[in-house]
């Protein structure tokens, strides 16, 4: 974020339910989970220290990229990670609104299901949900929600619609925490967005001091070449 703040501007969650990719019965892997049942099964790693999650969390933030100062945050599954980046995100701004994307999928638990929006079925019967959050529609060239002409004419028209249209109409951009987004939807039909869609998002929540999260749940390390 601008104006000297200490936290980035990318919140990655990596680590998720379906994102760690060990193979199939790798041998290594295997031996690994033999050893440590012979040694320890209990893991309260809330309540205990373990040398080997801190371990860890030093080595995520050494190879992570960028060069800031960083903290792990080791959850039980991909809607923990998702509902402490919302927490996080309006606790460090101040800031009561979030966007998500049309087609999404973030979780089933409140303020992850809040997020979702890739079936009704989904939400049907829990509402109301965690207010705030703003739907719009994702990069999706094949359908495009503007009916604009194929990309690469169309210059991610889907960035300058929320900067021109929704941030001056209806959201005021001072008020939004973060922009949750998959790389490449999963729930909502595989859709892979234009190389520049994730760029021009980015720069778009770095110019209003918002929180660009990077839910990367089902294309994760490794999952997208190198």
């Amino acid at each position: 974020m601008g104006g000297g703040c200490r936290f980035q501007s990318v919140l990655r969650f990596y680590f998720r339910n379906a994102v760690n990719n060990t193979g199939h019965c790798h041998p290594r892997v295997v031996e690994a989970i033999h050893r440590q049942a012979e040694q320890l099964i209990h893991m309260s790693g809330s309540d205990f220290y373990y040398s080997l999650q801190s371990d860890l969390a030093a080595k995520l933030s050494e190879i992570t990229p960028g060069p800031k100062e960083k903290r792990v945050f080791f959850g039980n599954s991909g809607a923990e990670a998702i509902e402490a980046s919302l927490k996080l995100a309006r606790y460090h701004t101040k800031r009561p609104r979030v966007l998500a994307f049309l087609g999404a999928f973030h979780g089933r638990t409140m303020g992850a299901l809040s997020l979702t929006a890739s079936k009704v079925i989904h939400e049907r019967g829990f509402s109301p949900l965690v207010p705030g959050v703003t739907h719009v529609p994702y990069a999706y060239c094949y359908r495009c929600p503007y009916h604009q002409t194929p990309y690469p004419k169309c210059s991610c028209a889907c960035v300058d619609w929320i900067r021109e249209d929704l941030f001056k109409r209806s959201i005021p951009p001072e008020e939004v925490a973060a922009i949750f987004v998959e790389p490449i939807q999963g729930e909502g039909g595989y859709i892979v967005p234009p190389p520049e869609f994730h760029l021009k998002l980015y720069e778009l929540a770095k110019e209003f001091g918002i929180l660009f999260v990077d839910d990367e749940v089902q294309s994760g390390m490794g999952r997208q070449g190198r």
